[in-house]
């Protein structure tokens, strides 16, 4: 047996079990909303942005993000604009007191742009930029202090075009369903 075939039943069997495990009585809920403005930590700059989810089963979630960096160089600046609609999928079958855990992908549009100017005159500046997909992966947990109010935070690794980052994300969660 390939190392291939074993994982794919390793998987099959983790998700199987992981649908007969799945409770209902957990904070997140099918048809549920939950709408969270974010700040990121990243090194670069502090990105900010907002989410939103749906609950369409009791483990699977839709919904989408926005999120905006900006950041200033010595000589110039940047910023980075990216709107992705995601896919979690939510583990509450931990049980596991007033969290909600959490995994997906995004699949979204980034647009990057850079203007430089050093100071020295005319055609000593330019602005050039870049534009692309967004693919990214989501790791992310809420810690709800009230059935309708959580902190959240998130991990993402995301690849836009040729530039990639990879960072976090802490909020605060309002579930409005």
């Amino acid at each position: 047996m390939t190392l291939k075939r074993i994982s794919a039943m390793v998987l099959a069997v983790l998700f199987v079990s992981s649908l007969s495990l799945a409770q209902t009585t957990g904070l997140y809920k099918k048809g549920g909303l939950y709408i969270t403005p974010q700040i990121g930590l990243n090194s670069l700059s502090i990105p900010l942005g907002a989410s939103v989810e749906f609950g369409l089963t009791e483990n699977i979630g839709v919904g989408g993000t926005v999120t905006y960096w900006g950041w200033n160089y010595t000589y110039g600046k940047a910023t980075v604009i990216v709107v992705s609609a995601e896919a979690l999928y939510h583990l509450p079958k931990l049980n596991l007191n007033k969290i909600d855990l959490y995994g997906g992908a995004g699949l979204g549009y980034g647009i990057y742009s850079f203007s430089w100017d050093s100071g020295y005159g005319p055609g000593s500046s330019y602005t050039t930029g870049s534009s692309g997909l967004d693919l990214g992966i989501i790791i992310g947990g809420r810690y709800y202090f009230s059935p309708k109010m959580a902190v959240s935070l998130r991990v993402m690794n995301s690849l836009i075009g040729s530039w990639s980052t990879f960072g976090a994300a802490l909020g605060v969660t309002f579930s409005l369903k």
